[in-house]
């Protein structure tokens, strides 16, 4: 870790920061008079994404978007956003997170794609990771995974095994034809019983004689009944949490390497996580359950027993989460860059998903990878969520590209959201920005509005066209309707944030009302 000294200034004021930043906001970084030619290098290589020299000493430092904890030459500091709470944002990971660990992804792959087998190995394993994080340090199925194991050890899976002994306490022993042969087998055993031992009198001392003394022999071979917690549901939850592990000790290499911009709060979290993991596995019940064999994937344990159900079906999406992964550079904005308009982007495309899912009681069937050329002529991933309710086909996209002189009557378009329902189109933008009613509240920006507009006139087959924004949430639905049709079909904008999505909820069910 770089450490220097230095002091951080509002851009414009003498107001030192002490450990609280906002995001989109100029901060002057002042390092002193013994900034050196060979720290002033350091500075750029580790900072230089957010950091721009002025003169002397001085540096222009700006988070951009980033939100998040973040270390800055030696020290954290949290970057908040003026839009959002922390709790805000929190709710928005959460779902994107549960959303993807539970969409079902189909088996489609896109023909033209710029995702990279070079980075779809890290692609998976920071999907992963990411949603590992997210049932560790925040919750899975309603609590963290902690308090899940738990309830696992207040009662481990365990079975009763009958497993052979020698023992000189025969009566505690199950005797069974084994035993007698043994006795017969072995007079190495036997021992002389003394004058009037009640054992010369049973059938043992009375066959096991000879010179007319009785033998009784001083051990026995028989079977005793153990409890054992080395069972086939315990193993596989073993194999869970060491492959989780393993994972931890990936990042802790990716980390180690500096690649990730948000390294020492990740670092911090990852390190958590691994500890949490090996202190698991040194629970006294699980040091005698062996290695995985066979995946018991019919086990009612697994699937039904509460602790259990809850790791196994963590894992279960886990799989999916390194067989689907997000595009490289979406898995960055979520695990490390911490970028807010993309993730008020990405959870406002899930919150759609989510709304339609709940107003047609009908869970999407598959998800799929796309890609499109956008209005450059680059390649842009995107995903596509299909419903089906009967005969009816519902399908949401994110980041559909409309191509000019086919799909749209002029340029290419992009909306960021893009809902087909018989055989119309309602589209939605996300923009993390909003402008003032006049009144001291927030309101839709004029110019966000204009190309809503643009979308509308060239996307064909449009109905409604709607900006989502981060506003005052007791704002109606703004709506400009089209012509005098009684068709929903316009220009709207719709205030939304994780605490209040009414707005948005009646806009679904207005344009679905005649789902199945």
């Amino acid at each position: 870790m770089l450490v220097l000294g230095h002091t951080i200034y509002v851009k414009g004021t003498s107001n030192a920061v002490t450990g609280v930043l906002w995001e989109l906001t100029d901060y002057v970084v002042d390092f002193g008079s013994g900034l050196t030619d060979a720290r002033r290098k350091l500075i750029i290589q580790n900072y230089g994404a957010v950091l721009q020299p002025l003169h002397g000493s001085y540096f222009l430092l700006n988070y951009g978007n980033f939100v998040g904890y973040t270390f800055f030459c030696g020290r954290e500091y949290k970057v908040l956003s003026r839009k959002l709470t922390e709790r805000d944002i929190e709710r928005m990971n959460r779902l994107i997170s549960s959303k993807l660990a539970t969409l079902p992804y189909d088996v489609y792959q896109p023909a033209q794609t710029s995702w990279t087998v070079s980075a779809a190995e890290e692609a998976q394993k920071l999907h992963q990771w990411y949603l590992l994080r997210t049932a560790m340090l925040g919750e899975w199925e309603g609590a963290p995974l902690s308090d899940w194991w738990r309830l696992i050890d207040r009662d481990p899976h365990h079975r009763i095994e009958s497993i052979p002994v020698d023992s000189p306490d025969w009566t505690r022993l199950h005797i069974e034809p084994e035993s007698l042969e043994a006795m017969i087998g072995r007079p190495e055993t036997w021992v002389p019983l003394p004058a009037g031992s009640e054992l010369m009198h049973t059938a043992v001392g009375r066959k096991l004689s000879a010179g007319g003394r009785s033998y009784f022999p001083s051990e026995v071979r028989g079977r005793v009944n153990q409890l054992t917690y080395d069972t086939a549901d315990n193993r596989m939850l073993k194999n869970i949490v060491e492959q989780f592990q393993e994972l931890t000790e990936w990042m802790d290499n990716q980390l180690q390497k500096g690649v990730l911009f948000n390294r020492y709060r990740l670092n911090q979290d990852n390190q958590a996580m691994n500890e949490e993991l090996g202190e698991l596995l040194r629970s006294a019940w699980i040091q005698e359950v062996g290695a995985l064999t066979v995946v018991p994937q019919a086990s009612t344990v697994l699937q039904r027993k509460n602790g259990y159900r809850q790791w196994y079906s963590l894992y279960q999406q886990w799989l999916l989460g390194g067989q689907f992964p997000l595009p490289n550079e979406w898995l960055r904005i979520l695990v490390d860059t911490k970028d807010i308009a993309k993730i008020y982007e990405f959870w406002c495309f899930f919150t759609v998903v989510d709304l339609i899912e709940q107003q047609i009681g009908v869970p999407p069937n598959a998800i799929n990878e796309t890609a499109g050329w956008d209005e450059l002529g680059k390649l842009v991933n995107g995903l596509r969520v299909d419903f089906t309710c009967w005969e009816n086909p519902l399908q949401v996209y994110y980041n559909k590209c409309f191509s000019g002189g086919k799909e749209s009557y002029s340029l290419t378009y992009r909306p960021d959201i893009s809902v087909r329902w018989q055989e119309s189109w309602h589209h939605f933008d996300a923009k993390f920005k909003a402008g003032s009613d006049g009144q001291g509240g927030k309101a839709v920006k004029k110019e966000d509005l204009d190309k809503m507009h643009t979308y509308r006139d060239a996307i064909q087959g449009t109905n409604t066209v709607w900006v989502l924004y981060p506003g005052d949430h007791e704002k109606t639905p703004l709506f400009y309707q089209a012509g005098v049709d009684a068709a929903l079909s316009g220009v709207g904008a719709v205030a939304l944030t994780p605490n209040h999505d009414a707005g948005l909820r009646a806009v679904i069910a207005r344009l679905l009302e005649s789902y199945c």
